[in-house]
């Protein structure tokens, strides 16, 4: 689950005890602004900065922006591309015939299970 930069950063800055001024000379971003940043997120203001920034902070912090904001969506979109690759041929055939049964399945009755599926793939449909 993804979370709001500003409480990324606040736990960053806990986690490492290094200052504001530090970390933004660390990342090569102006300390005016993560500073006034951080005052409006500490009083419950909207707050925002650019993208180019929040990358630069979580790069000076050792991680990506999605690791800093705790979306795993590209390290799990990674993963599927690279157990992908090391299938064979055919077994992208079959796993791309069970998934677009899946599909079909579950645009059509999201309940129900066929009972022609293999075993492992009715069970998991079983759990669902």
């Amino acid at each position: 689950m993804s979370r709001r930069f500003y409480d990324a950063l606040r736990d960053a800055l806990e986690a490492t005890g290094w200052s504001i001024p530090t970390l933004c000379r660390e990342a090569g971003v102006p300390t005016t602004q993560i500073t006034k940043f951080m005052q409006r997120g500490a009083k419950g203001e909207r707050t925002s900065t650019n993208v180019d920034d929040a990358a630069k902070i979580a790069n000076a912090l050792g991680l990506t922006l999605d690791e800093m904001l705790g979306d795993d969506t590209a390290s799990l979109r990674s993963e599927a591309v690279d157990l992908w690759r090391q299938l064979t041929d055919g077994e992208r055939q079959i796993l791309l015939a069970a998934a677009r049964g899946q599909r079909a399945r579950e645009d059509t009755s999201p309940t129900q299970s066929n009972a022609s599926d293999p075993p492992e793939i009715q069970d998991d449909l079983d759990r669902a």
